[in-house]
């Protein structure tokens, strides 16, 4: 099995044509198609069939494609480290995050980063956990930021604890429910998520399931967090947001603090732990490593104005109640 037989499988996964993916690789079909029949007779089994819509890959193929992947993106991580240690800075950061990490450290880690490896290329992703944990199985994905109230993951990573966030339900300044206190009173309005219905893992989903309520019948969702935050500042839908959303004056609202209002909630909210996901430190590349301890210094310095204030609260209960004896 030579490397550049999977390259030719890869580049066929992800045009669908002989044609296509031979003009992405410079080379001729004849060239690509004797590739393929090679690796096909090495392996013993079919790879791709082919049809007038084009070429797609067989049970086998797939498979073989899930791990020529990761092959192809640790070869890439190799050349950059050695490139590296020869003193060319040229780098490329793939990034995913979900949501609620999003209103952490990252664009200030992303930030002080560009200012000490102007030259290193970065992509960040705004994806669901299991969209980024896939990415970083295939290799497309050299770290994450996951957040999470249900603990860590996958045992297939590494899951190092950067900080916990609060989260704050909130509406539109003059909202009829505004005054609200209650989660169950709110169970009749109209919602916004910004995650699936189905994700178990949404915000709006943890606080149903907290207060052992059922999923709102009205909900509105939007993939769009800019969206989302118009509708939410724009209309009657309720929202549930990271409190880093309301406080510290960098963040979505910071230029209209007024523009959203969180809700005088009595009743308990879920807090989230924010998680840097990667596969193994000895298989970062250099790049990755020194973004990761960028992160990591940024994120153990956030603290969640709302979980803060909940720990003062329970340390001067503590304080106030008698001793035994």
């Amino acid at each position: 099995m030579k490397l550049h037989q999977l390259r030719v499988l890869l580049a066929l996964a992800q045009h669908g044509s002989m044609h296509e993916a031979a003009r992405s690789l410079h080379v001729s079909q004849p060239a690509l198609s004797k590739a393929v029949a090679e690796l096909e007779r090495e392996l013993g089994v079919t790879l791709i069939s082919r049809s007038v819509r084009g070429v797609s890959l067989t049970n086998y193929g797939r498979a073989l494609v899930k791990r020529a992947s990761v092959v192809e993106h640790e070869l890439r991580h190799a050349l950059e480290d050695i490139e590296s240690m020869r003193g060319h800075a040229e780098a490329q950061l793939n990034i995913g995050f979900s949501a609620v990490a999003s209103s952490g450290p990252l664009p200030e880690a992303i930030a002080a980063f560009r200012t000490r490896f102007p030259s290193v290329t970065i992509r960040a992703y705004e994806l669901r956990p299991q969209q980024i944990l896939e990415g970083l199985r295939e290799g497309h994905l050299d770290l994450a930021l996951i957040s999470t109230n249900s603990g860590p993951g996958t045992g297939a990573f590494q899951w190092e604890p950067l900080f916990s966030v609060g989260m704050i339900v909130a509406a539109r300044p003059g909202h009829p429910l505004g005054r609200v206190t209650r989660i169950r009173s709110l169970a009749e309005a109209q919602w916004l998520t910004l995650d699936p219905l189905d994700d178990p893992g949404s915000p709006i989903a943890s606080l149903m399931r907290l207060h052992r309520l059922e999923m709102p019948r009205d909900v509105v969702q939007s993939s769009s967090n800019l969206l989302g935050l118009q509708l939410a500042t724009r209309t009657d839908l309720i929202s549930v947001w990271s409190d880093f959303v309301f406080n510290g004056g960098v963040g979505p609202l910071a230029l209209s603090p007024d523009a959203l209002k969180p809700l005088p909630i009595r009743d308990e909210l879920p807090n989230y732990d924010v998680f840097m996901v990667y596969r193994s430190t000895d298989l970062m590349t250099q790049t990755c490593l020194e973004f990761s301890k960028e992160i990591r210094h940024r994120g153990r310095q956030m603290v969640s104005p709302r979980i803060a204030a909940q720990a003062a609260s329970t340390g001067a209960s503590r304080a106030r109640k008698p001793s035994d004896g």
